[in-house]
C-alpha cells in the first residue's frame, strides 16, 4: 500500500493542475485580504474556508480527481496494474488519499499565507490554533464533499469535458443552496439542508462567525437554532464519503470482471 500511495503521489505532482493548485492557495489569500477593507485575522480565515475552499478547492479536487483516475485509461494500464494483481480497492484508496493530502495542504497554505498577511498589516493574532483547526477541518470536510462528484467522474468514465460540465453544476447547485432560507433553516434530518455537502458545512462554520451590526447580528441569532454541531457535521459528511468510497469500490470491481 505505501509503495502504491506513493506511485499515485508521483504521478499527482507530474499534473500541470497540481502547481496552479498551490499557486492559487498562494495568491488567492492575497486577494481576498485586500477586498476586506476592515478585516481582522478571524476574516481573512474564513475567506480561506470559505471562497478559497468552495470556489476553488472543491472544483479542483474533482479535476484532478478526473485525472488521477482517467490515467490508467489514457495510458491503458488498468489491466495491467490488476494483474500484478493490485486490488481496486487499495487502488482507489491510494488515489483518494492523494485528494485528502492535496485539500488539506491546500488549506493549511491558505492558513499560512493569510497568517503572514495579517501578521505584515499588524494585524492581531487571535486564536490561531482554533482558526488552523477550522481550516483544516474544512479541508477535510471539502474533500469528503467532493466525493459524490468524483463517483460520478468514474461512474461516467467518459472525459476531461464530461468531468468539467459535471464540476461546474456540482459546484454550482451546492454553493447556490448555502444562500436559501428554504434549505440552510431546516432542523437536522433528511432534508437538503443536512444531505447536500456544501450547505451542511456552512451549517457548521456559521456558527463560529463574530457578527458585526445590527444586519449581521441578527442573521446570527435568527439562524442560530439551524446550526450543526462539529460531531453532527462531520458524522453526515464521513458518512456520506464512505458510501462513496464503496460505490467507486463496486465500480471498480465491475470493471474488473
Amino acid at each position: 500500500m505505501h509503495n502504491l500511495l506513493h506511485a499515485e503521489f508521483i504521478k499527482f505532482k507530474r499534473r500541470r493542475i497540481f502547481l496552479f493548485g498551490i499557486l492559487a492557495a498562494i495568491i488567492f489569500p492575497v486577494f481576498n485580504s485586500a477586498l476586506l477593507s476592515e478585516s481582522n485575522f478571524a476574516s481573512i480565515q474564513s475567506g480561506v474556508r470559505e471562497d478559497n475552499a468552495f470556489l476553488l478547492l472543491m472544483p479542483m479536487l474533482i479535476i484532478l480527481a478526473s485525472n488521477l483516475f482517467f490515467v490508467e485509461q489514457d495510458n491503458n494500464t488498468l489491466k495491467n496494474l490488476l494483474c500484478i494483481p493490485i486490488p481496486p480497492k487499495k487502488l482507489v484508496i491510494a488515489k483518494l488519499l492523494v485528494l485528502l493530502f492535496f485539500s488539506i495542504v491546500f488549506q493549511i497554505t491558505g492558513f499560512a499565507v493569510s497568517t503572514a498577511i495579517a501578521i505584515v498589516q499588524n494585524i492581531p493574532i487571535i486564536q490561531p490554533f482554533f482558526q488552523f483547526f477550522l481550516t483544516v477541518s474544512t479541508g477535510i470536510l471539502i474533500w469528503a464533499a467532493a466525493l459524490p462528484c468524483i463517483v460520478l467522474v468514474v461512474w461516467f468514465n467518459k472525459s476531461y469535458l464530461l468531468s468539467i460540465i459535471i464540476v461546474f453544476f456540482y459546484t454550482l447547485i451546492n454553493y447556490v443552496m448555502h444562500f436559501s432560507d428554504a434549505i440552510m433553516m431546516q432542523p437536522i434530518g433528511l432534508n437538503a439542508g443536512t444531505l447536500m455537502p456544501v450547505p451542511m458545512i456552512f451549517r457548521w462554520l456559521y456558527q463560529f462567525y463574530n457578527p458585526v451590526g445590527d444586519i449581521q447580528t441578527a442573521f446570527y441569532h435568527r439562524f442560530s437554532e439551524y446550526f450543526a454541531s462539529t460531531p453532527i457535521c462531520f458524522l453526515v459528511l464521513l458518512l456520506e464519503a464512505f458510501a462513496c468510497i464503496y460505490i467507486m469500490f463496486c465500480i471498480y470491481n465491475s470493471r474488473e470482471n
